[in-house]
């Protein structure tokens, strides 16, 4: 009989409460619609948080979905504190935002917020999410809103061709609107997205991506920053000494609007599910060897180039990435920024040799 595996609680608990979304974003990697899973019950979400709490976890990541299509969620959320947990972030897309709701999401427990933003004008915002040209001064406003409420606030944004062109306009919106940074979210070919269509009509040329990047790292070593900037590690480290490692299963973990569980919001897919929370203990699911499979995945399994990678921080990055791309957990991501730089310099190099 094998001995029990240690229980590795990661601090980051995400909880899908929904899969309803009055939105229908062509690159939702839920594939979210107002027709969908409409989450487990309040009683059922209730339990997860007391299990979330006697873990010894002080915050929860409430996701969707539109997670303010719940009427419930103010309870839910005053339930958890009730069993110990102290601060939520929500993700919301930000239309449904009122006064009102917002500052009970204040009252209830609700300290960080990430509202998406996919442009700087109802015209970008509108073509990347195939929604009508008002949802975006409705997001705006619920940012705003959230904002005057006490939350802090992220924008988040998908890096497409629009995005990475404005990238300044981007930040100077997001802090007059009150927000504290931006996030640039990685386009991960999962859900809708999976469409090629889609993975075409998002597509960005590596040299343009090389440049945004660029200006953010010389944006980011500007002294007396108003706003901060985050990039989703799908991308690859966007610095040299940048830290870069996947957190699946020991940093992060995610439960579905179905109740299943996986080590990342990254790897919501068949193969990688742990188990059902509605069905088995939180903890039972936590210390289950398919957890520790994926958590100790080390650089000399990686395929190349990640394996001889000299990158002294970096352990091959976002394996969901990786795996919706390739169909390979272990493989090499599609784009590492500092790859490219390397070989360009490399070529330089090889270049001026042969003068």
């Amino acid at each position: 009989m094998q001995p029990p595996q240690p229980i590795h609680v990661p601090p980051f608990f995400g909880l899908e409460v929904t899969r309803r979304c009055n939105l229908r974003c062509p690159h939702c990697y839920t594939s979210s619609t107002e027709a969908a899973v409409a989450g487990p019950s309040l009683a059922e979400l209730s339990e997860i948080l007391r299990q979330v709490a006697a873990l010894g976890l002080k915050t929860v990541a409430l996701t969707g979905g539109e997670t303010l299509l719940r009427d419930d969620l103010e309870e839910l959320m005053t339930r958890g504190r009730s069993f110990g947990l102290e601060r939520y972030s929500l993700v919301t897309n930000g239309t449904l935002v009122t006064p009102k709701r917002a500052r009970r999401l204040r009252e209830a427990g609700l300290r960080s917020a990430q509202v998406s933003l996919d442009g700087v004008d109802a015209r970008d915002h509108a073509q990347v999410r195939a929604c009508h040209t008002m949802d975006f001064y409705r997001a705006a406003r619920g940012v705003r809103l959230l904002h005057e409420a006490g939350i802090k606030i992220d924008v988040a944004t998908i890096v497409c061709a629009a995005s990475i062109e404005r990238a300044d306009e981007t930040m100077a919106l997001a802090q007059t609107l009150g927000a504290q940074g931006v996030r640039y979210c990685s386009f991960v070919p999962t859900g809708r997205a999976a469409d090629p269509a889609i993975q075409q009509h998002f597509a960005v040329d590596p040299a343009r991506l090389d440049r945004f990047l660029t200006r953010l790292r010389a944006w980011r070593k500007q002294g007396g920053k108003p706003i901060r900037v985050l990039l989703d590690h799908g991308l690859g480290p966007w610095t040299a000494d940048g830290h870069f490692a996947c957190g699946a299963g020991r940093r992060v973990v995610y439960v579905a609007a179905t109740g299943d569980l996986y080590p990342c919001t990254g790897l919501i897919f068949e193969p990688f599910k742990i188990g059902n929370a509605l069905e088995t203990p939180l903890a039972e699911l936590l210390a289950s060897p398919a957890m520790h499979t994926v958590r100790r995945i080390r650089r000399s399994e990686l395929g190349e180039p990640c394996r001889s990678c000299t990158h002294p921080r970096c352990s091959g990055g976002c394996r969901g990435f990786a795996f919706a791309a390739t169909g390979d957990l272990r493989s090499a991501p599609p784009y590492c920024n500092v790859r490219r730089r390397l070989e360009a310099s490399r070529a330089r190099s090889a270049k001026a040799d042969t003068r």
